[in-house]
């Protein structure tokens, strides 16, 4: 190529941007330097404006800084003369000059130019799902580079080709070489670069890779040859540096309900898909009530710039929220891409069958059968659940890395440190659709169901130890796959077999703020009958206990009650203690103090005889709060701190928080601050350290008690402010409604009577009857009638009834903001 003259008016937009390049400078930045707008610069490197005034390149080649021979060459194109390669950073006819900006690859190009400039580097490889912009991003670096190689740029796109060996006669005909007699395309590629100084970029390599080792080769013999090449899969030859490009950036979960546009549209993959959509519809705009739409869109699609630009042209017929709503089958929308581009480019399903065919059988199996999990995968889960349907020779590891090198899976690394595997959600969906075409599905959920149920029941044993902050990581990783277990199980008709896995995650539900996810897979679950008698007794004593905690105690009772009949039909003294033990739960929740001692003290009969420290410390707890309403707070502790020496030997951490509660709610109803205090401080402790949402929360509510009745206002509203959040984090009406009236009432001592009397109306929403268990306030909290007298019966109504419209979500945002 050295030597070439290239016609002006075809080079004067690359030779710009080549040597905005060189100066390391934004388009926005040369504007502001020379004078000009961002626009006529932009117009200039697309090539849209091609007989720029002469003031122009003056203004542009001062601001560039250009020396007297690039001054003159950027004047004779400007001027639709010719210009000679050796003049300066010229792309070649053939280098494609992308139509639009480059969006949201700053920091990966700025990463690539940088490793081309190093010595030593001179095979780079861009690796990268399908779709995410390996070869967009390739142009643009080889834009970049045009001025840093006096021989120039050469873009080899290899996707046309049906075979590796035709490499390298590709690479002729883009140089626009010619084999002399004799010579072999290698040779003639050979001869031609070796004393040359020039980029090859070599596009789509990932069906051609058994050529890698010849350009490995040429490379060798041409020491001022560099190679970029983009790939699905590295090369794996000697001196290959490998660049993953990931899919573009996305916005935080919490974004999308959040519907405020502000700052989100400086989210890359936002700013992509709302470039596109502007192309298309002028006049559309990100919006209040639009950007949670367009922030999901973004998220579902996994921030792949493919993904993108095939869902944008959809806006035409469709608001955000109703394409946002058809992403479910997304491979069937993510259709008909630009005309001009390659085939396996133009669908979403074209590009992934694409990848997916260049698999060998075995790891194509894999692939598909991954599809059941959801939201990743631990490395056993993948050794049992990917073989389900039939061995892979040589074990999973090894075709699991080859997936990972054709970037169609990815580790990551897990809070444990346990690795894991996830993919994106478009792979996901096409690998589905191949595990339904090759019979695969049943047998492979089936697998996956049993795997998370075995999972699930060690996790209640090792909650009950030790391990419980592990065992909760791992479930938490595990949540998504939880789902989908359930799901199936619902949906296959396996009733028993997902009522075992829901009953199985009890301690998960509850310690990890799930109880409502959890209480309504059980009832889903118990609604579609079980055959298995000791299973739904189980079923249904978990489900009573979430019911409580919920604060739906005539479903808790409900629950209980047929446990119990079903357990003592059975003859099963443990079954039989739960569910009293629930039975005292409910009535203790409905004020009726006696019915609970009755219960708790006839479930601890029960367990007199049998090797169950934990159900007996719940049981000694809960009785010893049900003792503490009728007054006899010196026996109450007695029993919490039996409860507790129980929950230490049986290393419950959670169980020995919740003790600690109880001593310290105890210690306080008997004026001993110090003791009241030490105990609620170790309960925060260990919760916070077992990030368990619902113990943390409620110790600190008790801990805002004790600064409150001591004087304290504003420690007691801060800490009552963090216990709503939690409380509101795990759904639980309760003990949002037991914050929010603490809050009024210190709203009430600061003379902001409106707004106590607007918190106090939430609460009663939320929990009618008040609070009733060991987290209830004193008398000198919801003193309403009182706040009525003072504001009169007009305001006191009309802020009440304001309170009474508010969500839980509502209610616990205005609480936990200082008046």
């Amino acid at each position: 190529m050295a030597g070439k003259d290239v016609s002006g008016t075809d080079v004067l937009g690359a030779l710009l941007r080549g040597y905005r390049a060189a100066a390391n400078m934004t388009q926005e930045e040369l504007a502001e330097r020379a004078g000009l707008s961002v626009h006529a610069i932009a117009a200039l490197e697309r090539g849209r404006r091609r007989t720029p005034r002469t003031s122009t390149i003056e203004f542009l080649a001062g601001a560039l800084d250009l020396s007297p021979q690039q001054r003159e060459a950027l004047v004779t194109a400007a001027r639709g003369g010719t210009v000679h390669q050796a003049a300066g950073p010229v792309a070649p006819p053939e280098l494609p000059l992308p139509g639009s900006d480059l969006i949201g690859r700053d920091d990966e190009l700025a990463q690539a130019c940088q490793l081309l400039s190093m010595r030593g580097v001179r095979l780079l490889t861009l690796t990268g799902p399908p779709g995410s912009g390996k070869t967009r991003l390739a142009l643009e670096i080889a834009t970049r580079s045009v001025g840093r190689y006096p021989h120039g740029v050469t873009v080899v796109s290899l996707g046309p080709l049906g075979d590796s060996t035709l490499v390298m006669t590709a690479v002729c005909r883009a140089l626009g070489v010619t084999e002399a007699g004799g010579e072999t395309p290698a040779d003639a590629v050979d001869r031609h670069c070796r004393e040359r100084e020039m980029l090859l970029v070599l596009d789509n390599f990932e069906h051609v890779l058994p050529a890698a080792p010849e350009v490995a080769h040429l490379l060798n013999r041409c020491a001022g040859l560099d190679a970029l090449v983009t790939s699905r899969a590295a090369l794996r030859v000697r001196d290959e540096r490998e660049m993953p490009v990931p899919p573009l950036a996305v916005p935080d979960a919490d974004v999308e309900p959040a519907g405020v546009p502000v700052g989100l549209r400086e989210t890359a993959s936002v700013r992509l898909f709302m470039e596109r959509a502007e192309a298309i519809l002028p006049g559309f705009r990100l919006t209040a009530g639009n950007a949670g739409a367009v922030a999901a869109i973004c998220l579902r699609l996994d921030g792949l710039p493919l993904a993108l630009e095939l869902a944008a042209p959809w806006l035409r017929l469709l608001s955000p929220a109703q394409l946002l709503e058809r992403l479910d089958n997304r491979l069937e929308l993510l259709e008909e891409g630009a005309r001009d581009l390659p085939d396996r480019q133009r669908t979403m399903r074209h590009a992934l069958r694409w990848s997916y065919e260049l698999l060998d059988e075995q790891p194509r199996a894999l692939l598909r059968r991954l599809s059941v999990f959801a939201g990743g995968a631990s490395l056993d889960g993948v050794e049992r659940v990917g073989q389900a349907a039939g061995t892979l020779s040589g074990g999973v590891l090894r075709h699991l890395a080859v997936l990972a090198d054709h970037s169609l899976v990815h580790r990551v690394e897990a809070a444990a440190g346990e690795p894991r595997v996830t993919m994106l959600e478009s792979v996901r969906e096409y690998a589905f659709e191949e595990l339904a075409a090759a019979d695969e599905w049943e047998v492979t959920a089936e697998a996956h169901l049993a795997f998370h149920a075995d999972l699930a029941g060690q996790a209640r044993s090792g909650m009950k130890g030790t391990d419980q902050a592990s065992w909760l990581r791992r479930l938490g990783l595990e949540h998504d796959n939880l789902r989908a277990a359930l799901a199936h199980a619902r949906d296959s008709g396996r009733v028993d077999s997902g009522l075992r896995l829901a009953t199985d995650l009890g301690p998960f539900w509850d310690y990890g703020g799930h109880r409502q996810e959890g209480l309504q897979w059980l009832r889903r679950l118990l609604a579609a009958g079980s055959a298995n008698r000791p299973g739904r007794a189980d079923a249904l004593g978990v489900a009573g206990y979430l019911a409580w905690h919920l604060g739906d105690h005539d479903a808790a009772s409900s629950y209980c009650r047929e446990s119990l009949a079903i357990s003592r039909a059975l003859s099963d003294p443990r079954r039989i203690a739960t569910a009293l033990y629930g039975l005292g739960l409910a009535a203790g929740s409905g004020r009726d103090h006696d019915g609970a001692i009755h219960f708790f003290e006839e479930a601890l009969a029960t367990l007199r005889d049998l090797d169950d420290r934990e159900l007996r410390a719940r049981a000694l707890l809960n009785l010893g709060t049900q003792v503490g309403h009728r007054g006899d707070h010196s026996r109450a502790a007695g029993l919490f701190e039996e409860a507790l020496r129980l929950q230490r030997e049986h290393g419950n951490a959670l169980g020995e928080a919740l003790c600690l509660l109880n001593l310290g709610a105890a210690a306080r109803a008997t004026h001993d601050v110090t003791r009241a205090r030490t105990c609620l401080d170790q309960s925060v402790a260990i919760a916070r350290r077992l990030d368990s949402p619902y113990h943390l929360a409620a110790a600190l509510a008790h801990l805002g008690d004790l600064a409150r009745t001591s004087g304290d206002g504003d420690g007691g509203a801060a800490h009552y402010r963090e216990s709503l959040s939690l409380f509101a984090g795990i759904g639980s009406r309760f003990g949002v409604s037991v914050c929010l009236r603490r809050l009024a009432w210190l709203a009430w001592r600061d003379d902001h009577g409106e707004r106590a009397a607007r918190l106090y109306g939430a609460a009663s929403t939320l929990s009618p009857s008040g609070p009733a268990d060991q987290t209830d306030v004193d008398a000198t909290v919801g003193d309403e009638v009182q706040l009525r007298e003072q504001l009169g019966r007009r305001r006191f109504e009309a802020a009440y009834e304001s309170g009474r419209r508010l969500s839980m979500e509502e209610a616990a945002t205005e609480g936990q903001h200082p008046a």
